[in-house]
């Protein structure tokens, strides 16, 4: 079973519609398939919560301005994709491993990689998106998506079509009350959710 979670979300999309034969089911949380994320990255709701898309694309500053007071900027971005949730342990590890230049580096260039504004939106970039991580996945998946998730937003009727993008025997839920980092705010339920899909097979 291949379990994954917002960047890994999206290689996981790509695993299963690649290489098929190496997997038997998916447990897939917050980013849903390339279908429903194409086509809810441009509603204004989404523009507003992917900000920061475009905003790491200002190169020559990004950096310190991220890293400014200590990773203050990850504290409130964090803040906004799972409200409510106490990260007290959870975030000194993130900016220990930010203070690292090449680690900071590699995140940000994720963004620069995927989002660069001259492309973004495009048909060749829609097309390259498409072909890594949209082709037809066959198998069946488990898709658990928060509704207080601050990071990438989807109503009750766009997780009810997950499914339909999906192999038989797929499954989605909107859980109530929790943001994007729903596997530490909690675990017991979401583990327990998963293993209970997983016992299907």
């Amino acid at each position: 079973m291949l379990i994954a979670h917002d960047w890994g979300a999206v290689a996981a999309w790509g695993a299963a519609g690649h290489a098929p034969e190496r997997w038997r089911r998916l447990a897939v949380l917050n980013i849903p398939p390339f279908q429903i994320f194409g086509a809810n990255l441009f509603s204004y709701a989404q523009i507003k919560r992917s900000f920061y898309f475009w905003f790491f694309q200002m190169r020559e500053v990004i950096e310190d301005i991220v890293s400014a007071d200590n990773f203050a900027f990850i504290d409130e971005i964090w803040a906004d994709w799972s409200p409510g949730y106490d990260a007290t342990e959870d975030l000194p590890l993130v900016k220990e491993c930010l203070s690292n230049p090449g680690h900071f580096q590699t995140a940000l260039g994720y963004y620069w990689a995927q989002f660069d504004p001259t492309r973004m939106g495009s048909p060749a970039w829609t097309e390259e998106q498409e072909s890594a991580w949209g082709l037809p996945v066959s198998h069946p998946v488990l898709y658990l998506h928060g509704t207080q998730d601050g990071c990438h937003g989807l109503n009750e009727e766009q997780v009810k079509e997950v499914p339909t993008h999906l192999g038989e025997g797929s499954e989605s839920e909107l859980i109530e009350g929790v943001g994007h980092f729903m596997l530490v705010e909690r675990p017991e339920e979401i583990n327990g959710r998963i293993l209970e899909f997983l016992g299907k097979a």
